[in-house]
C-alpha cells in the first residue's frame, strides 16, 4: 500500500511537533512540514518560511498554498489553532485536521484578531484532537457545534522498560522543569521552599529551563528568601536527558498557575518520581492525587510547602506514587499508543473524504 501523504503545519523548533512529525514517518505516512520560522528536520522534508514579525502566518498564506498544491497530500494537519490552522485554512486539500494546544484558545487573549481566526479554524476544520478532557471541553465551550468533531490523543511519552527507583537521599533533591514564566510558578515554589527550608533545611531544589529576562525576578527573589544555598539554576536541558535529569531527584514540582495538560508530570511518572502539582486545568487527568503524587491549591505557597515536606520526609510513600505513577503512564500515555491513535485518526478521515 502507496504511503498517505500528511502535510503538517507546525513550528518545526517545537519538541512536540518534531516528534509527531518524526513518529508519525515511521508509519505508513508521507511526511512534510511547513513551519513559520524554526530550523528544518533532519528526518523530515522541512520547508521553513520566513518569521518576519507578528504578521508572519498572514503574509505566508499564499506560499503556504503552493506548498499544499505542489505536496498533493491526503490530509493537512495543523498544530496550534491560530497560526498554523490559518495556513491550513489556506489548502484547498482535505480533510483537514486541527489539534489545539491550549494557550491558542485561551479565553482570556486580549487580541481580538487572533481569537476570531482561531474561532474560524475551529468551525471549518473537519475534525479536531485535543489533548485532554479539559482542553476538549475547553474547545466545545467556545464552539458547541464541534463536539461531534473533537476527539482525545494525548501528546504521550516514552516509558522506561523497567523502573529505576530513586536512591534514599539523606537531604532531598527535588526539580522543576519548565520554561521560565509566570504562569509556571517558579515563583510559588520559591516561597514555598522558604517554608519548606524551616524544616529541612538541606533541601535542594534545582530549576531547569533556558534562562531569560523572568530567571532575572527568580534570582532576585532567591536572594531575598535566603535560598542560595538550596536553589541551582542548570538551564536547558535536551529533551533525550530529561530523564537522566529527573532520576537524579527524589520528585517533581509543577506548581503552574495553568496547565491544558502536563507533560512533564508525565514524564516524572515515567521515572517513576512522584509529582507535587498544582490542581489546575488538565493536571488531575494526569497526576492522581494520593496515588500518583499530590495535588494543591493554585498559588498557594504553604499548601506547596507542605506537600513538599510530606514526600521528603516519607521517602517510603514518595517511592511507592512513584512506582504508581510508573504503571498509570505505561498503561494510559504510552507515547507508541498515541501515535496509533492519531494514525488510525488519519485513516478513518481519508477513507471518509475518498468516500465523498
Amino acid at each position: 500500500m502507496a504511503k498517505r501523504r500528511i502535510l503538517i503545519f507546525g513550528w518545526s523548533d517545537s519538541v512536540h511537533v518534531q516528534r509527531w512529525c518524526q513518529g508519525l514517518s515511521r508509519r505508513n505516512f508521507e511526511i512534510k512540514l511547513v513551519s513559520v520560522g524554526g530550523e528544518p528536520l533532519s528526518s523530515v522534508e522541512t520547508v521553513n518560511l520566513p518569521r518576519k514579525g507578528k504578521l508572519s502566518y498572514l503574509s505566508q498564506l499564499s506560499r503556504a498554498a503552493k506548498e499544499a498544491d505542489s505536496f498533493k497530500p491526503d490530509l493537512v494537519h495543523a498544530h496550534y489553532a491560530a497560526g498554523s490552522g490559518l495556513l491550513g485554512l489556506s489548502c484547498r486539500a482535505r480533510p483537514f485536521l486541527v489539534s489545539v494546544w491550549g494557550s491558542d484558545i485561551d479565553k482570556k487573549s486580549n487580541n481580538l484578531i487572533a481569537r476570531l481566526i482561531t474561532k474560524r479554524v475551529l468551525r471549518k476544520a473537519d475534525h479536531l484532537t485535543a489533548t485532554s478532557r479539559f482542553l476538549k471541553n475547553q474547545v466545545e465551550g467556545i464552539i458547541s457545534s464541534v463536539q461531534n468533531k473533537i476527539s482525545i490523543i494525548p501528546f504521550g511519552v516514552n516509558v522506561p522498560s523497567s523502573i529505576d527507583p530513586a536512591d534514599e537521599q539523606t537531604s532531598p533533591n527535588i526539580c522543576f522543569i519548565k520554561v521560565h514564566r509566570h504562569i509556571y510558578g517558579a515563583d510559588i515554589l520559591l516561597k514555598a521552599m522558604a517554608i519548606a527550608k524551616k524544616e529541612i533545611p538541606g533541601i535542594k531544589l534545582r530549576i531547569a529551563g533556558a534562562e531569560n529576562s523572568y530567571t532575572i525576578v527568580l534570582k532576585k527573589l532567591i536572594a531575598e528568601l535566603g535560598l542560595r544555598e538550596n536553589v541551582q539554576f542548570v538551564g536547558y536541558i535536551n529533551n533525550d536527558e530529561i530523564y537522566a535529569f529527573i532520576k537524579e531527584h527524589a520528585f517533581m514540582v509543577m506548581p503552574s498557575r495553568s496547565e491544558s495538560f502536563g507533560v512533564a508530570a508525565l514524564e516524572s511518572s515515567a521515572c517513576a518520581r512522584a509529582v507535587v502539582a498544582a490542581n489546575v486545568g488538565g493536571v488531575p487527568e494526569v497526576v492522581i492525587d494520593g496515588k500518583t503524587g499530590i495535588l494543591v491549591e493554585p498559588e498557594n505557597p504553604k499548601a506547596l510547602a507542605k506537600a513538599i515536606i510530606e514526600l521528603a520526609k516519607n521517602s517510603d510513600r514518595c517511592r511507592q506514587m512513584g512506582r504508581a505513577g510508573y504503571e498509570f503512564v505505561k498503561e494510559n500515555y504510552d507515547w507508541e499508543k498515541s501515535l496509533e491513535a492519531m494514525s488510525e485518526l488519519y485513516d478513518r478521515l481519508i477513507d471518509e473524504s475518498e468516500q465523498n
